[in-house]
């Protein structure tokens, strides 16, 4: 198994800074940041990672893409994706590494604890509920976004989604065509005082979108 960590930031400079440390300190793997447009260009001397920078913020989904075509294109055979906040621990990036790599999809998930804000509490266990159904598989957790893909596999599909929702939809599109799975219970962080780029009204209307492009396709 060919391995890179790809990292997908919009203005955490900061905790991306330290979140390459840690990793560095604990893990050698090659990294590819995909910068989405931040306010200030992130830098890095770092020799083994690879700052891929998009002129504007285009989201998440499109950022993962791009980090995703770019590690095939440099004969890597799986990625594993965790969110520049630090609200993934990358002291458990061995969890995935673990996993044999047969198995095609790895996917974090976390407990829904006291920590957990209500609203987001309430959102995950709504869409992951209406994933597990598309996709025909129990998913434990549906947005987390700490991940191992097969590249071969993930590069494979055409996607619609930019944003947040491409989480889910890779879901639905590839999970339910059989593909294999196994999920990991990974520690929950919520950091109070990070700002979150999710837009709870739009992102709920383009999920829906997704949803019902999803029953049209079927």
């Amino acid at each position: 198994m060919n391995l890179v960590i790809i990292i997908p930031s919009y203005n955490s400079n900061r905790s991306l800074s330290e979140l390459i440390e840690i990793i560095n300190r604990d893990y050698d793997r090659d990294i590819i940041v995909v910068d989405d447009g931040s306010d200030e260009v992130f830098v890095c001397e770092y020799s083994n990672v690879n700052i891929i920078r998009n002129r504007e913020n285009k989201g998440k989904g499109f950022s993962l893409r791009r980090g995703f075509e770019i590690a095939k294109e440099k004969g890597y055979t799986h990625a594993i994706t965790l969110d520049a906040d630090l609200q993934h621990n990358p002291n458990e990036i061995d969890k995935f590494i673990n996993i044999p790599e047969d198995v095609n999809f790895v996917l974090g998930y976390r407990e829904r604890d006291s920590s957990m804000p209500i609203h987001r509490k309430f959102s995950n266990q709504v869409t992951t509920s209406i994933i597990s159904r598309f996709s025909r598989e129990t998913i434990f957790d549906s947005q987390c976004g700490f991940r191992r893909y097969n590249l071969n596999l993930v590069n494979s599909v055409s996607y619609k989604e930019n944003g947040f929702q491409f989480e889910s939809e890779v879901l639905i599109k590839c999970i339910s065509q059989g593909s294999s799975l196994e999920q990991i219970k990974i520690e929950t962080i919520y950091d109070k005082n990070n700002k979150s780029y999710i837009r709870h009204v739009s992102d709920t209307l383009k999920f829906i979108r997704l949803i019902l492009r999803s029953l049209v396709r079927k």
